[in-house]
């Protein structure tokens, strides 16, 4: 039902459309046509018989927005820009937008363009929208052509689609992230509640205070690469060159909050639509806190092939790009472990190196942490990767936190400082050039941005679309589920997928398993390997009163350590044989002393411990090709989205006076025993901690249950 507002603009803007939809004398019921201004048109059609779809007709110098997911198909005309990104009309090709409220609202407007070849007739509309719609009725190309007559010659002609992602819907379920992608209606196109709903997307005009902003600085830098990274391919057309010189680096450094990320996706964009010189473009993430391609505590090595057209959390949920190497450091801030930290980004780093050539240009990600400690490891980055362009972004005097922003980080501040162990840079060799690119983020009261996720919030959204993506197509307790049939709420899901059973030690003879053993749980490294297969386990500083070396545990038994690790977020990585040691204790297993520097294969639930049988149980959507590199499990600082604890299906019964419930791994903390975490409290939840225990009443009952 339309509210009196929407009632109100729809009359409006029926009425500054009258002269075009008044000619429309046979238009059909289920067409809705809005003129949002003189340069843009929206035809929103819903077929009994199919799907709701939407047709903008683009012209020159405007913007407009778009709100949701939608899938874009470029029929004619000029090209088009989004966040950096140049499109083409090509009916073969289509993009997935994501513009969540987490995030400013996806910009869409016209690229100039001189050439003629743009310009469109009604022929080559007949064929393209037959090209992509399996329906098309001589009366819709008619609307749609009449609607590009009245406008200037050279408009961009935009198929809009809905589209229907299981895996969004399953995120969505989750009580933080239930209005990710709700739309609000005023002042957008359509202005109907429920045609929007049916379209999962709506539009509206571009102003100053919405959208993605993009500046002069931000278009020169992008070219500026491309120009440096163009001169350097033909380079490589002489031997000589070939053997000496190295792909084109820019290094993205600034404050928390400057728009890093958006900069990064810019340049990315710019570069693999515009950029004629190579189609690819490899990604070094040194952000542990909010990573652009993996979920937190990962650094990691990207090559990207596409434009990216959401946030960091849809990379996750799209499956790509998949990350070509990754660490797990453990921890969403070096000050943890910086050692740790650094061997990691020279490994990481070296795996760029050993690529083979040509080599794709480099894209380095920095952390916005920018004092103290932050600004050595920053310095550290840059004599490591050695960039050709380092893009500074800078906050202005009216932007909440100003004091942040580094210096500027030119050679000859950088001989002043010192480096990592207190290294005297004084005499070290820098020929990088410093780009200096004002931020265009807003304050919070600024902001068009309708959603008050913070930093764990969005960490917490990356991770469970990861396992959301990679859980997906599981097997399952539930036989008749299907590989397309809706997932439901994630914990739900994640329950229901069959763990693996992975050993630690070898059982003692005379011991059996516990009643929780369950045979549909299989372990392919189990059934793979040789019958004294176990894997090591290593516990990067756990911030416990218990022992003050992370080991100290291990002496006791083996039932310590998987209490340790049970209900946690854990990294299976191919950890080296020499860095592991099997244990004197009964019974015996393996240990890593050191954190490991290695690759991380993935990352996994540790559902249920077997004390009894030394096992575990871990659920992972690791391919069983990639499992069988597996050596080890790393547990570090991150924990599992507190959904996973507060969100458990457990049935809630209707009738009867409200009862405390005890939801399982909560509880009172002196009641758990060794191995018990703390849930770092937020806004949007009760106060808890891990094993703390949780009342609800029946009026809370979980919509999942």
């Amino acid at each position: 039902m339309m509210s009196a507002h929407d009632s109100k603009r729809r009359k409006r803007t029926d009425a500054e459309a009258g002269h075009l939809s008044s000619e429309f004398v046979q238009a059909p019921n289920d067409f809705v046509c809005d003129r949002l201004s003189r340069n843009l048109r929206i035809l929103t059609f819903t077929p009994s018989g199919g799907p709701a779809f939407s047709v903008v007709i683009l012209g020159s110098n405007v913007s407009f927005l778009m709100s949701g997911k939608a899938r874009l198909v470029h029929l004619l005309g000029a090209p088009i820009h989004i966040l950096g990104a140049s499109v083409k009309a090509d009916v073969r090709v289509t993009h997935v937008l994501f513009s969540p409220i987490s995030h400013a609202p996806i910009t869409i407007r016209q690229l100039s363009t001189k050439e003629s070849s743009n310009a469109v007739t009604k022929e080559a509309l007949q064929r393209t929208i037959s090209d992509v719609l399996s329906s098309v009725s001589p009366t819709m190309v008619d609307l749609i052509w009449e609607a590009c007559t009245k406008m200037e010659p050279e408009v961009s002609v935009l198929l809009f689609l809905t589209y229907a992602c299981r895996l969004t819907d399953s995120v969505c379920s989750v009580k933080k992230f239930k209005t990710l992608y709700t739309i609000q209606t005023d002042y957008s196109s359509p202005a109907d509640a429920g045609i929007v709903s049916s379209l999962g997307f709506s539009f509206s005009l571009c102003d100053s205070s919405h959208g993605f902003r993009v500046s002069s600085e931000m278009v020169q830098l992008a070219e500026h690469f491309v120009a440096l990274c163009e001169a350097h391919y033909e380079s490589l057309s002489t031997e000589a060159m070939h053997s000496a010189s190295r792909p084109p680096t820019l290094l993205v450094a600034g404050p928390k909050g400057a728009g890093k990320s958006s900069l990064l996706r810019f340049v990315i964009n710019y570069f693999l639509t515009v950029g004629g010189a190579q189609s690819k473009i490899a990604v070094l993430d040194f952000d542990v806190g909010q990573p652009e391609f993996t979920p937190s505590a990962l650094i990691s090595l990207t090559v990207v092939q596409k434009p990216l057209f959401g946030p960091p959390f849809v990379h996750q949920l799209l499956g790509e790009p998949k990350p070509l190497c990754q660490c797990f450091v453990g921890c969403i801030t070096p000050s943890d472990n910086p050692k740790f930290y650094v061997d990691c980004m020279h490994y990481v780093f070296g795996m760029y190196q050993s690529m083979p050539d040509p080599k794709p240009p480099l894209l380095v990600n920095t952390m916005g942490w920018t004092q103290g400690l932050g600004l050595t490891l920053l310095t550290e980055q840059i004599i490591l990767v050695k960039p050709d362009i380092v893009a500074q972004l800078q906050l202005s005097a009216d932007q909440p936190g100003v004091r942040q922003n580094l210096p500027v980080m030119d050679a000859n501040s950088l001989r002043s400082m010192e480096g990592w162990h207190l290294r005297d840079l004084s005499d070290q060799e820098f020929n990088h050039q410093v780009a200096v690119i004002p931020s265009l983020s807003r304050s919070k009261h600024q902001s068009s941005v309708q959603s008050n996720l913070g930093a764990p919030d969005h960490r917490d959204l990356t991770l469970l679309a990861y396992f959301v993506a990679t859980l997906a197509n599981a097997p399952t307790s539930l036989p008749a589920r299907g590989r397309n049939d809706p997932l439901g709420h994630p914990v739900a899901h994640f329950l229901d997928c069959l763990p693996y059973r992975v050993p630690l030690s070898c059982p003692n003879p005379t011991s059996s398993s516990s009643d929780n053993t369950d045979g549909s749980a299989v372990s392919e490294l189990t059934e793979l390997a040789e019958d004294d297969f176990r894997l090591g386990v290593c516990l990067i500083q756990p911030k416990s009163s218990l022992f003050r070396n992370p080991f100290e545990l291990l002496t006791v038994d083996l039932g310590t350590l998987l209490t340790c690790l049970n209900a946690t977020l854990v990294a299976l990585c191919a950890v080296p044989p020499n860095l592991m040691e099997l244990t004197n204790t009964t019974p015996p297993c393996k240990i890593i002393r050191e954190n490991p520097v290695c690759k991380c294969v993935g990352l996994a639930i540790c559902r249920a411990i077997d004390p009894s049988a030394g096992l575990l149980y871990l659920t992972t959507g690791i391919p069983d090709e990639d499992l069988l590199e597996v050596t080890g499990i790393i547990r570090g600082f991150v924990n599992l989205p507190q959904c996973f604890f507060l969100e458990q299906p457990i049935p809630i019964q209707s009738d009867g006076e409200p009862k405390p419930i005890q939801l399982p791994y909560l509880g009172p903390a002196e009641t758990q025993g060794p191995g018990r975490i703390s849930i770092p409290s937020r806004r949007s939840y009760p106060r808890t901690q891990h094993h703390e225990f949780h009342r609800t009443g029946s009026s809370e009952a979980y919509e999942h249950c």
